[in-house]
């Protein structure tokens, strides 16, 4: 067959099918085992399994499982006849599956610097490049309608009732919703301590606005990491356990690396935090939770760093802005505050979440060795924190932005939450990869 504009590129991601690809016409197709379709085999089906009939239209991909015994699904709903677009996700057995235009995949593979740069960046952090990925289908459940019920379910994970067993967890894409009422939340609170400090020009207030300021973005993007760790084997107890303790036990052990390390400061100046902080904030999640087997998924690695960092970056707002008050007045902390408020998602948080979540990716249910630090797989991931973090501080600016101040920590808050994705991506697989064993 002549692939055309028309036709669709399937294409399976993740389990015993993966990187199998079927082009799909407008003239139906069967899908099943080799002993039925030998050109269209895939491993999934048995020859009892029946098989799946496809076809393109009008650039989706219209799917028929009637014909099939074992349930299919599209974004975690069974079907028996849908339509797959270009960003859902198909599972049939413990194989995901994604379509996209046959054409633009082919530009994709033979197209010019775009295509390029993304192979160059995968090849230098050794993540694979995001395959079924789409923001708006990540927070699409948002804003929609939640109970106070489902709320309380959300937060309810890791207790011995509460922890699916491997073949029931969900191997797509988290919808977390959660984190947007918590920090909605949280920030509607700061307004109403900041609008009671003005009005009443009492100090009391300046403490609890310190502390709200401080932690509502923080752990609210804590909160996104909660929902996103698919095995849901850990516990709020624990995530807050590691947010106080681990936060502030990375700070004690930054604090005693800078008095040690002074020529790094005296050197690098401000980007010499990225340095110091990072690998004191990457030693305590390995002291804290390292000898842990029973948490081996990359997706904990990457809860467990989101906590420490969270931590981090919550308190060190908190000292920043009282002593911007101490020094500049009430106007300035505040302003202070919602400042480091709105970058905090791009801070400490994801810097700390990426490098465990590497060390996870070595790690397994291993406990933790301190070889494992020299792996290749972690290292260009914690040392590409590092540099992120280093240029965070560094005294240099590109270009003047409202609300994130400059471009520069644009650009590297969205490579970061690249990396961070693509780590996601890394975590769900390998729990495909188990499921199948």
């Amino acid at each position: 067959m002549n692939p055309s504009s028309k036709d669709i590129l399937l294409e399976c991601i993740a389990g015993r099918d993966n990187n199998r690809r079927i082009v799909v016409g407008e003239k139906p197709i069967r899908i099943g085992h080799a002993a039925l379709q030998p050109a269209l085999a895939i491993e999934e089906l048995a020859p009892s399994q029946g098989f799946l009939v496809a076809f393109a239209d009008n650039g989706s991909l219209r799917l028929d499982a009637t014909n099939c015994t074992i349930p299919v699904y599209i974004n975690n709903k069974e079907i028996r006849t849908w339509y797959l677009q270009e960003h859902d996700m198909l599972r049939i057995g413990n194989s995901i599956w994604r379509a996209q235009p046959f054409a633009g995949n082919r530009a994709a593979a033979f197209g010019g610097g775009a295509g390029a740069a993304r192979g160059n960046f995968t090849n230098l952090i050794g993540l694979d490049s995001l395959q079924g990925f789409r923001l708006g289908d990540i927070f699409s459940e948002v804003f929609k309608k939640h109970s106070r019920e489902e709320m309380e379910d959300q937060l309810i994970t890791g207790t011995s009732r509460h922890t699916p067993a491997l073949e029931d967890i969900e191997v797509g894409w988290a919808k977390p919703w959660l984190f947007a009422r918590l920090l909605a939340g949280s920030v509607l609170l700061a307004v109403i301590l900041y609008i009671g400090f003005g009005m009443f020009n009492n100090i009391n207030l300046v403490p609890g606005l310190i502390f709200v300021g401080s932690f509502a973005v923080p752990v609210s993007t804590l909160i996104f990491f909660l929902e996103m760790n698919a095995p849901r084997n850990i516990s709020i107890f624990t995530v807050t356990q590691m947010l106080f303790v681990g936060g502030i036990a990375s700070i004690i052990v930054a604090l005693i690396f800078f008095s040690r390390f002074e020529f790094f400061s005296s050197v690098l100046g401000a980007s010499a935090a990225g340095i110091i902080e990072e690998t004191a904030k990457l030693l305590i999640v390995a002291l804290l939770m390292g000898k842990a087997t029973q948490y081996r998924w990359i997706l904990n690695g990457l809860l467990f760093g989101a906590a420490v960092g969270t931590g981090f970056g919550a308190f060190e707002s908190a000292g920043y802005a009282f002593r911007a008050i101490l020094d500049g007045g009430m106007e300035q902390g505040v302003g202070n505050i919602m400042l480091r408020g709105m970058l905090a998602p791009f801070m400490h948080i994801v810097w700390t979440a990426n490098s465990a979540a590497a060390l996870w990716l070595v790690k397994g249910k291993k406990p933790f060795s301190w070889e494992m630090l020299r792996a290749p797989a972690f290292l260009r991931i914690f040392i590409a924190m590092m540099l992120i973090h280093m240029v965070w501080n560094a005294p240099f600016y590109l270009m003047r932005l409202p609300l994130v101040i400059d471009l520069k920590f644009l650009l590297l808050g969205i490579l970061e939450w690249v990396i961070c994705f693509r780590l996601v991506q890394a975590g769900l697989r390998q729990l495909n990869k188990a499921r199948e064993e």
